[in-house]
């Protein structure tokens, strides 16, 4: 028997789901900084919908302008046929905000050198679970 290698789009959705277990198992934690369940579940929202994007025949992973920007991603993915509302939910736009240049949720250097805190992160506990139901909305549209 030949085992067939993982794809791309297998890659990434498997990323997505790994990092969706951290953010599961950090986001009740009162006594942690939300910005490490945020960081992660941003990255997870990054790898699904390029997951999507690729699975539709869309390289957005090789355009700078989108790669980390997760609303351009979402809007991406929706007119691909992804269903998902039009127009961003909050946690998206949020963690967009963060996890985009000049990745605020990464470093402490904002713009011009100034230095941030965190930024803005969405509430946890449902930004966990619609992103769990976006990776399964994911999965069964890229098995379908």
């Amino acid at each position: 028997m030949r085992t067939v290698p993982p794809t791309k789009v297998d890659g990434y959705l498997a990323v997505a789901r790994e990092l969706l277990q951290g953010v599961d198992a950090l986001a009740p934690m009162s006594d942690i900084s939300p910005r490490a369940a945020a960081m992660l579940a941003a990255q997870a929202l990054e790898c699904v919908l390029h997951a999507f994007l690729l699975h539709k025949g869309v390289e957005a992973d090789r355009n700078p302008e989108v790669w980390h920007n997760s609303l351009a991603l979402w809007g991406l993915a929706c007119e691909k046929g992804l269903d998902i509302p039009k127009a961003a939910p909050d946690w998206v736009t949020i963690l967009s905000s963060g996890h985009e240049r000049p990745f605020y949720l990464r470093y402490q250097r904002g713009e011009k050198g100034t230095i941030v805190n965190g930024g803005q992160t969405p509430a946890l506990i449902p930004m966990t679970e619609a992103l769990k139901k976006l990776v399964k909305m994911v999965e069964i549209a890229v098995k379908g």
